[in-house]
This record gives structure tokens, sequence and C-alpha cells, in this order.
């Protein structure tokens, strides 16, 4: 046989030989993977024909745009150049493919037929080719800069890649390194041999240098080892990332399609499946208790996750030492799910998958053999913070809150702590037990009267908006005082509003979070009956507790109750635009301001509850470090309020220290839960001696404009711009909300 003859043979019998083999084992994974997925329970929320182009413009922008990974500045940028040569890059498996079967004399048709101003379209693409390459070959060292300086054995858990699988991203860098080098081998082949398709292709042009000279036949052997080889690391890397935590590469499409296009992001309200008691038998499931409970959209995430730890970087829990990651708790679902899968799809049978199908998702008592521990899943706060940072957008919130109501519902397996809060609820409308009667005894203080609404009456239309003063604010002495602030600054405004009183009952926010979804199902479906029957589709409703706000806004929509709902730092906000509401009082102080979460990452509400304090002269406004998107939880999220916190640190004195780390003399925010936590902190400080007594005090926002339009006590008696009396109707030296 002629040398050349067998130099084609070997070309096109090894590439192919290649090429079907790592064909066929992709096609057999990618095959299982979808079986798999299709083995969890439906979300017809999640049906890609329904959400498919609703959410197309989203799903570019999330993976092309590489909108989340950006917010992390160096790692973003070298992610971005990763992927877009990994986009551009796979033009050249064509190129591969054509050497393979017809030679290296091989081009792509008509791009050198496309040319304006003397430069082609292969000029082009072979600049673009090269050029994203060597940004590529930047980009992973970066990464690999960043995998040594967050190396665990170094850091421990203060490092984003604990417990990640470290292993795998390194073998992912050294593939992306060897697919880029091998083209880059191919490329300066065919330049040396005079099949240069462009001169542009920059890099070709340096690696043809070293094959300047060699005869024609040695040059075309080892392009044709280095095209099998380059084919080779290819299908390889194929597989792998079938297998492994680079399965977010083909997954992430997928799953960001067929999000709820009703939810433009993965916050807010939380999933909901209705409860039908009276459609109930025996083989109800409330909740997940198995793995295969799950819908197929959460077996979506367990594969997407890359491990990446940011998720874990920004957690609350993590961060006070507490046992819950959410990249782990993915991950260990993850594992458990291909550990369960193939008694999934029937492969084996029960003796084969042994404990596998016996050991249960989430344990009864700390420490209990299961899949995911029991203090894992009762730590979350469900703050949100995980899914703000997930680049891939898993939705870790709502997956604990599945397992928890699986535990509450089904187990009634919870921390008993929590029991107390849930009786209340149930049998008092508040998670205090003081009892709906109780409701309108804040008012009292007031000098003026506020109108309440009853029931059948539909008299909201009448009113600019209906206040919610929630739980919290109508039965707790401290957040009274609060509602007591913002109800005088409404009227201060001339704003026309009025309240439910005795008939506003607790809207659910802590017995869903705690996993008790029937309770709050009952409650969302009072409440809305009640909304409805005195006219609040017909006005605003405004809530100053951010669970209530929460609650209303985004879940009681899945409840037919479809209102107008706003938070009270935005109205304040909105008057102090205005001009309705001016502060001339000039405060002399050091402020930071904390981003409730529920107000903050679920909402976004960011700007109007700085405004409002910004609109006191004299204070002086210090951010924390971790702010905004970025802010830290209180701890009291999630239910946790009504846990006890026995590990690590408390997350409530972490976010303290934070916040005097700014060395203010007022914390402001727009939370009670938050109000309650930061207060015990401070308090907890003063006990220790690292404070006195009244040197920083915490205060709601609108208790701090309240402050910054009362009248000194040399100017009393003489009325300030939109000020008439001293709120709440106390003497003017007392500010309101004072505590």
């Amino acid at each position: 046989m002629e040398p050349e003859t067998l130099l084609t043979v070997f070309r096109i019998v090894a590439g192919t030989a290649v090429i079907a083999f790592f064909g066929a084992w992709a096609v057999r994974r990618g095959t299982y993977l979808v079986k798999l997925t299709k083995a969890a329970a439906p979300n017809p929320s999640r049906n890609i024909g329904v959400a498919a182009r609703a959410n197309l413009k989203n799903t570019l922008i999330n993976i092309l745009g590489n909108r989340k990974l950006l917010k992390w500045s160096l790692v973003g940028v070298a992610h971005f150049w990763v992927m877009w040569a990994f986009f551009v890059l796979q033009t050249t498996l064509l190129d591969a493919a054509g050497e393979l079967y017809i030679g290296p004399q091989f081009q792509l048709p008509f791009l050198n037929a496309i040319a304006i101003g003397g430069v082609t379209a292969y000029d082009v693409l072979g600049f673009f080719q090269d050029s994203l390459a060597v940004l590529s070959l930047t980009g992973i060292l970066i990464f690999a800069s960043i995998r040594f300086s967050q190396d665990p054995k170094a850091k421990g858990r203060s490092s984003r890649f604990a417990g990640s699988n470290l292993n795998q991203g390194w073998w992912v860098l050294a593939a992306e390194v060897l697919v880029v080098w091998t083209l880059w081998v191919a490329h300066g082949i065919r330049w040396a041999e005079g099949y240069a398709p462009t001169e542009a292709a920059f890099m070709a042009g340096l690696f043809a240098n070293a094959f300047t000279g060699m005869d024609t036949l040695t040059l075309e052997w080892i392009a044709a080892g280095n095209l099998v080889v380059h084919m080779a690391i290819v299908g390889g890397f194929l597989v792998f990332t079938l297998h492994s935590k680079h399965l977010h590469i083909l997954t992430i499409p997928f799953q960001e399609l067929t999000r709820d296009p009703n939810k433009d992001k993965a916050l807010g309200g939380l999933y909901t499946e209705l409860i039908d008691m009276e459609a109930m038998d025996e083989d109800t499931v409330l909740g997940v208790g198995k793995i295969e409970q799950f819908t197929f959209d959460r077996f979506l995430d367990f594969q997407t996750c890359t491990e990446c730890g940011r998720c874990q970087s920004q957690c609350p829990a993590w961060n006070t030492g507490k046992p819950l990651s959410p990249k782990m708790l993915i991950q260990d679902l993850r594992d458990h799910m291909f550990a369960k899968g193939p008694f999934l799809l029937g492969e084996i049978d029960e003796a084969e998958a042994g404990d596998v199908i016996t050991i249960p998702l989430v344990g009864d008592a700390p420490g209990e053999a299961a899949v995911i521990d029991y203090d894992v899943l009762w730590s979350c706060t469900s703050c949100g913070a995980c899914v703000e940072e997930c680049p891939v957008d898993i939705q870790h919130v709502d997956t604990i809150m599945d397992m928890r109501r699986y535990k509450a519902m089904m187990e009634s397996s919870f921390p008993q702590e929590a029991g107390v809060m849930l009786r209340n609820v149930e049998n008092a409308g508040d998670p205090w037990g003081v009892g709906q009667s109780k409701r309108e005894e804040w008012t009292s203080k007031l000098d003026f009267d506020i109108p309440v609404l009853q029931p059948g009456q539909d008299e909201g239309g009448q009113y600019e908006y209906i206040f919610w003063t929630g739980c919290a604010g109508a039965v707790d002495d401290r957040s009274k005082k609060i509602t007591q602030s913002t109800a005088q600054l409404l009227h201060d405004a001339g704003v026309s509003f009025a309240i439910l009183g005795k008939n506003e009952t607790c809207t659910g926010d802590p017995a869903r979070r705690l996993g008790m979804e029937y309770l709050f199902q009952m409650l969302a479906a009072q409440n809305v009956e009640l909304l409805k029957s005195v006219g609040a589709e017909k006005t605003k409703i405004v809530a100053w507790c951010p669970h209530c706000f929460n609650t209303l806004k985004n879940e009681y929509p899945d409840f037919d109750g479809n209102f107008e709902v706003v938070h009270h730092s935005e109205v304040l906000a909105k008057l102090v635009d205005e001009g309705r509401l001016v502060a001339t009082n000039q405060l002399d102080k050091k402020i930071t301001y904390h981003d409730p979460c529920f107000l903050g990452r679920h909402n976004e509400v960011y700007s109007d509850p700085r405004k409002v304090v910004n609109a006191v002269p004299g204070l002086k406004p210090t951010e924390m470090g971790r702010c905004k998107s970025n802010g830290f939880c209180c701890g009291a999220g999630g239910a946790r309020m009504w846990m006890e916190e026995n590990i690590g640190k408390r997350v409530n004195m972490e976010r303290v220290d934070e916040a005097l780390g700014t060395d203010p003399e007022l914390i402001s925010t727009a939370c009670p839960f938050c109000t309650t936590m930061l207060s015990d902190g401070i308090a907890q400080k003063v006990q220790q001696g690292s404070l006195q007594e009244g040197q920083v005090e915490v205060l709601d926002i609108s208790e701090v404009l309240s402050r910054g339009r009362m009248l000194p006590l040399a100017s009393q008696g003489v009325a300030g711009a939109g000020s008439t009396a001293a709120p709440m109707g106390e003497d003017a030296s007392e500010p309101a909300g004072q505590a």
C-alpha cells in the first residue's frame, strides 16, 4: 500500500473509530439522563412548550450574557472568555471533520468568497478563533489561580470550594487546554503545508514555525495523528461532561427555558402545589420524602450544579458555623438521585438497590443516617442569598421547603419549639398567641382615628391604601411603635387609609416557611376572601413587614388574590419625593441601613428605604460591606425566629458585628424581624460590656424619618415644614418610636 494511501486509511479509520466510540458512549449517557429526568414528578408550571417563548429573552441574557457571573468581576470575565471561546471554536469541529474525510486541503465552503474591503469571512473567523482561544487560556490561568488561592486545605470552611469535587475542576481545565493546544497544532501544520485558509489566524502562523522545513509526508502523518488525538480529547471531554459537574453546559438551556414565565427571577414567592383535602387518599404525599417526588426541574437543578460554591460563600448558616451548605445539599441530592437512578428506571430490583432505597431523605434527629441531615434542613433562613448568587439559577430555597413540607405535614418532624408558633397561628391568628381581639390596641396612642374596614362592606376603594399592619405590627410591643410611627407619617402627609383591625389575621408566612403548607393555604384562602370582600382590588395594600409584603404580593396570586401591594418604604419614599413629608430636624448621627432579605433580595427594593433615611438632614449614612443584593441575613427568616440557634455563632450577632464595624449611632432597617434580631444583638453587646447602654439604637426607617420631622425643643410651638404635631400624639421631647 502506498504511503499516502496508508495515511488516508489511518486518518479515516482511526478518526471514525474515535467518533463512533465516544459518540455512542455520549448518546448512551445522554439517553440515560433524559430518562432519569423524566422519572421525576411532573411540574405543569414548567412546561417547555408553554414557557420557552416567554423565557427566551432571559435565557439568552443569563447564558450568553453571563449576567450573574459578571457580578463577580474577574472570575466573571474569565468565564465569559472561556464560554465564548467554546462557542466559536465549535466551528473548528467542521474543519476537523473535513480534514478527516477529505484531507488537509479542506476549507469551509463559501467563506473565502464573502469579502468586504479585501477582508474575507474566513479572515474574521480565523482571527476570532485564535483571539478567543488566547483569551480562554488566560481565563483558565485565572481559574487555576483562584483554585490555588481558595484551596480548602489551607482555607477550610472559608473556601467556597470546600466540599466541591476539586479533581473534576482540574480535569475540566486540563481538557480545555488540550483542546486548544491540539487545535493550534492542527492549524499550524496546515499553515506549514500551505493549506491555511486565512493568515488572520495568528496563532496558527506561530505554530507553523515549529513545522517549517519538514517533508510533506511527515507533516501529514503528524497532522493525522494530532487530528485523531484532538477528536479523542473532544470526544472524551464530551463524555466526561456528561458524567461530571460540567454537565451544566448541556442542561442549563433546558433549565432556563422551562422556568415559570410568571417568575422573572427565582426568588419572591415559593412554588405552590394546591392541597385539596377532599381529594386526598392514603397514597397522597405532601411535600417531598423521596428523591423521585421532586419535580423534573429539581432534577435539572441537581444536574446543573457546577459546585462553584458561590451560594456557600454567601449563606448565613454556613458563614456562622452551621452544617448547611446550599451547594453540598444540592450535591448530596444529586448523588442520591444518580445512585437511585437504576432502580427508578427499573434496571435493578430492590435487593440489588439495597440501602439506597431505604435511607430516609431527611433525618428525624441530628446525626441520624440520611441523605440530608436534620440540622442541615432546619438551618435555612430562606434568605435567598444562595439563589441570588447561583450563576445557573438553582432554586435551593424551594428544594429545602419541599423537604420541610414532607417532614412537617407527613411526619410532624420539626424543631419542637416551633410547634408553639404553629398552634398560635392556627388558634389565635398570630405567632405570639395574643389573639385578634387586641389587634387594634396600637391605635389608642394616636391622636386621630383610623377607619376599620368590615368584611362584606366593600369600602376599600374609598381609600388610597389599606394598611396591612401584620402580626408583629399589631401585637408585638416593639413593633407596634413602628406601626404607630408609619400611621402617623401617612396621616401627616394627608394619605387616606384604613385598616382591617380585628379582622386581620396572619398571612401564614411563618407556617409556610416551616413547611406547614396546609395551614398556610388555609390562611391564604381566608385572607384573600376577606380582602376581596372589603374591596382591596380597588385600591392598594401597604404592608410594613416584608414577610407580609412578599406573601401578599407574590404568593397570594396563586390563590386568586391579585392585589396591588407596596411596602411602606416605597410609600414613604414617594411622599418624600412629592414634598408631602419633609424632615427639618438636624440629626447629626452616623447611620447604617440593614437590607431585610424579603424586601431586598426577594423583591429588589433597595433604593426606597435609603431614600427615606437620606431625607433626614444631618445623618451620615455608611453602607456595610455586605449590602443590597449581597446583604447578610438577620437570622429570623425561614421560621428561624421561632427556633433555637445552638450551633455555631448566632446569625444576628454576625450581622451586628458587621454593622458595628461602620461605627454607627443608629442602625436602621425596615422589617419587624430584623428590628428584633438586631436589637437583641445590640442588647447582648451591652450585656457583654462592649457597648454602653443607648450607644447604638436600632430604628425602623419610619422612626428615623419621624425623628427628622420633629421640632427641636427650642423650636416647639413653631410648625415645621409639613409637620404640625409630634408623632403618635406623644410629647415632642420623646422621639417617635423611642424604646
